[in-house]
């Protein structure tokens, strides 16, 4: 694969290329990228031609907004969108047409338009009409650091050339209609001459340049779970909230390092709440995993503040919508900032206590390891 500072000058060179995302999520997929600013006809054109697939343009949330996009009422569209939420999901918006100087918006010239229009330096909302054929998408702020997804991926690139933030995405095909094989790749953009990187080589770049976060404060706290724990508190370059690592024992020593991670539900998690049959309260999975981690006597309790994880409408995001334990670490593909935290203190290889069924995906690309998986036990008092 190119290096990053390679892609990025034969990227400026060609205006298109292609991102993998090789994190290890359920359906590998590849995309052509492009910037949206000044985009040209024959760009376009060639994009549809090599790709077949739908045309998405990555939008940075203040972009978003400056369009005044309205969420996508229904989010389930043609193939290959299916193949997309099986990964998370992507947050739409109402397709978009350009104004001014199109007939079907069918054609290479009048995406071009519509294209040119979402990543223009002055973003006029009067400028679009709905719908259309072009599908915009917002992207998690922080990109491929806060959410590794082929969005973010676009959209860190296309603004690392010196481009506008809008970028343009479309998922490579084969002849059947299916995601094209990553295998088949390569091969791809050595016929077409085109760039190629993939979202593992963009997070490693990105991680040693800019990172998410930094120990702001660190104490020692007495829990009656488990004994004294260094509780260190990490602030969020993105947003203004702390995250909080409890630490038991020392982590850089333990291998592989029993995890929790956990998002904050000030409510229950401080006032407590009743357990519902199969699903324990956020503060009984609390106290059973410092139960846990104390009988291992090494482990980290992530303690994730909740704006950091919440979507626009005010929903905690997880990866997997299945099993009991909605606050598990099934946060951490989507948010980097928990393997961040994790990768700070030292920590490369960790056991996840999670009750949902499902390993995480995508945490190599930020150099963690999940070894194993285990639900939070019970405690003796639960079964009193």
């Amino acid at each position: 694969m190119t290096l990053l500072p390679q892609f990025l000058e034969q990227f400026k060179a060609t205006s298109l290329g292609i991102l993998i995302d090789d994190t290890g999520t359920p359906t590998p997929r590849s995309a052509l990228i492009a910037p949206a600013y000044e985009i040209s006809p024959s760009v376009v054109n060639r994009a549809i031609t090599l790709s077949a697939g739908l045309t998405f343009v990555s939008l940075s949330p203040e972009r978003a907004s400056a369009f005044m996009l309205q969420s996508m009422a229904r989010p389930a569209l043609p193939s290959p969108l299916p193949a997309l939420q099986n990964q998370g999901g992507l947050a739409l918006y109402t397709s978009v047409e350009a104004r001014h100087g199109i007939s079907t918006g069918i054609s290479a010239a009048d995406r071009a338009a519509t294209l040119r229009v979402l990543g223009g330096k002055d973003p006029q909302p009067r400028d679009l009409v709905k719908p259309g054929h072009i599908f915009p998408v917002e992207a998690r702020e922080g990109g491929v650091l806060v959410k590794s997804a082929i969005a973010e991926g676009a959209l860190d690139l296309v603004t690392m050339s010196g481009y506008t933030d809008a970028a343009l995405f479309m998922d490579l095909l084969d002849a059947r209609g299916d995601l094209l094989p990553l295998s088949e790749v390569p091969a791809l953009a050595y016929r077409e001459q085109l760039p190629i990187i993939t979202l593992t080589d963009l997070i490693e770049y990105r991680l040693n340049k800019e990172p998410l976060i930094t120990r702001a404060a660190e104490a020692l706290l007495p829990t009656t779970q488990a004994g004294e724990l260094r509780a260190i508190v990490y602030r969020s370059r993105i947003h203004d909230v702390e995250h909080i690592a409890l630490v038991k024992g020392d982590v850089t020593q333990a291998c592989p390092v029993l995890v929790r991670v956990q998002v904050e539900s000030t409510v229950t998690d401080v006032f407590g709440g009743g357990d519902s049959a199969g699903a324990p309260s956020s503060r009984t999975l609390l106290h059973r995993s410092l139960s846990a981690i104390n009988e291992r006597g090494c482990g980290v309790l992530l303690y994730l503040r909740r704006p950091f994880l919440n979507d626009k409408s005010g929903q905690v995001q997880t990866l997997s919508n299945s099993g009991s334990d909605p606050r598990s670490a099934n946060m951490m593909r989507e948010y980097g900032v928990g393997a961040q935290i994790l990768r700070d203190l030292g920590i490369s290889k960790i056991e996840v206590l999670s009750s949902s069924s499902r390993l995480l995906a995508g945490l190599t690309s930020f150099g963690i390891t999940v070894v194993s998986q285990r639900p939070v036990p019970e405690i003796d008092s639960d079964k009193r």
